[in-house]
């Protein structure tokens, strides 16, 4: 349950900050990420995107 929780979080702090930046901000930032969180920018927040 706690892990879910945790990744509908961060989800939903990726796609506030995809709409806060824009597209181009957004894929600069996150490029810089590691790989493992290429799961997270795959799918979208919220029901669509939950699991």
């Amino acid at each position: 349950m706690w892990p879910e929780l945790a990744e509908a979080g961060i989800r939903a702090v990726l796609a506030t900050l995809r709409e806060a930046a824009g597209d181009q901000e957004f894929r600069n930032a996150t490029a810089q990420l590691p790989r493992e969180y290429d799961v997270l920018l795959s799918k979208p927040a919220g029901p669509a995107g939950a699991r």
